[in-house]
């Protein structure tokens, strides 16, 4: 830890912004850039959700979606050029960079600026996302330091701890996420939620009591054969098992197909011999085993729960989320697990609040997304090796590459080895802008 207390020197052109020596330049062209790329991507985000709500579409409907369009935008290029306007501001009151100012700062200073543009009714989406990818950086960059020791395939033990809360909370009349909720019913179906259940556990009271008690190799055998009286399913247990298993195995096919395809279109366009690879590709089977083992072993879980208990109950959610977690051996996809813990830990905290045992702290959704977005924004330049690639590609485009252009081997004091991604690289200084003492360094590289 003591190399992070060293303080460096340098000017925040001969660090930051090496393409132009001027702040204000610097900053009005991130903003600049920034707002063209904003307008780029909220501009799909927003023709999207006019597409899904077409039915909506009126002139009131029009001019809220325009509104929330440009405030989004502007939420967007208030983060970039707050960023590096930030960035210059604290280099010149501070007149040095240590640690902290180097990117997080700055980056801590830009996003609290950006997510008070927002609306309010986007700021817990925003911040729950940023917080998923920082705990994902974090994680790496804690492995790759030999903070702690890496566990393989340890995205699996934290979706079957979120699973476990999430399908009890499926399972029960009152759902912690209306979020996860109807996307557990758009897969899972609606005849295994808490509503479902209550309203057949009523109706089937009397014809579910057991003339005598059924020996555990004959409730195996009725599982197989046939149905319980409060499963909502047709024909037997089994047959609905594999039933599941083969229609979940086709949506994860395609959905992961789609997406494949919607981010290929301009290089099949090219070149349409790339659309074999893209349909038979391994990723396309591993999506589809995925959420085929996920669906039916959720499901055969819950069936089994009605035969075992003689009647139906929100705990087999948890048991059933458990093991439907276990189907993530056949798909990693860490983001999604981390997004499925921050929402847990997100209900708890709404729960706990409401409940009066926690605390309601007044502007918690902003400093959550400020911190995280200020330590994405710090890995970016200490770490960048440590960054996940999509969010990373997402900065570069945000800024149109000008993060790249940051000198991390004026970093190496630090010793996080930050210009690892950057050997040979350096910036085209205007040698009248920059000290003696890196003019000196370029030579050394």
């Amino acid at each position: 830890m003591g190399s992070f207390s060293k303080i460096l020197p340098y000017s925040c052109y001969e660090l930051g912004h090496c393409w132009k020596h001027s702040c204000s330049s610097a900053s009005f062209e991130i903003c600049i850039i920034g707002f063209i790329e904003s307008l780029k991507i909220y501009g799909v985000v927003y023709l999207l959700t006019g597409l899904v709500n077409a039915r909506k579409i009126s002139m009131k409907y029009g001019k809220k979606l325009l509104k929330n369009y440009l405030t989004s935008v502007c939420f967007l290029t208030v983060n970039a050029f707050g960023y590096i306007g930030s960035y210059c501001v604290v280099r010149h009151i501070l007149q040095h960079f240590n640690f902290f100012t180097v990117s997080f700062v700055p980056g801590f200073i830009g996003s609290l600026m950006a997510i008070l543009v927002e609306r309010p009714a986007r700021r817990t989406l925003l911040a729950i996302y940023v917080t998923n990818v920082a705990s994902e950086c974090l994680w790496n960059s804690a492995v790759g330091n030999g903070y702690v020791s890496s566990i393989p395939r340890g995205e699996i033990l934290v979706f079957a701890a979120a699973m476990a809360y999430l399908g009890y909370s499926f399972r029960s009349q009152t759902p912690i996420s209306r979020l996860i909720n109807s996307i557990m019913q758009l897969f899972l179906g609606k005849e295994e939620s808490g509503l479902m259940v209550s309203q057949r556990q009523a109706a089937a009271h009397q014809e579910c009591i057991p003339h005598q008690p059924l020996l555990w190799h004959q409730k195996l055998l009725a599982v197989i054969t046939g149905k319980h009286c409060l499963c909502p399913h047709r024909g037997s247990c089994v047959l609905h098992f594999i039933w599941t298993g083969l229609q979940g195995f086709a949506q994860g096919f395609l959905l992961q197909l789609s997406l494949r395809m919607v981010t290929s279109i301009p290089r099949v366009v090219r070149a349409p011999r790339k659309l074999l690879p893209l349909l038979i590709n391994k990723t396309n089977m591993e999506a589809g085993l995925f959420l085929g083992c996920f669906t039916s072993l959720f499901k055969g879980t819950c069936c089994g729960g009605r035969w075992w208990h003689g009647k139906d109950q929100p705990g087999h959610g948890t048991v059933a989320g458990a093991l439907a977690a276990l189907s993530m051996y056949f798909y990693s996809a860490p983001s999604l697990a981390l997004y499925m813990m921050w929402k847990v830990v997100e209900s708890m905290y709404e729960t706990g609040c409401n409940a009066g045992y926690l605390p309601r702290i007044p502007g918690s959704v902003e400093l959550l997304y400020a911190i995280s977005t200020g330590y994405l924004f710090h890995i970016a330049v200490m770490e960048q090796h440590y960054m996940k690639p999509s969010y990373w590609r997402f900065l570069r485009r945000l800024t149109w590459d000008r993060l790249s252009g940051y000198n991390r081997h004026l970093l190496a004091p630090y010793g996080l080895d930050s210009g690892k991604n950057y050997q040979g690289c350096w910036p085209n200084y205007d040698l009248k802008h920059i000290s003696e003492t890196v003019k000196w360094l370029q030579p050394a590289l």
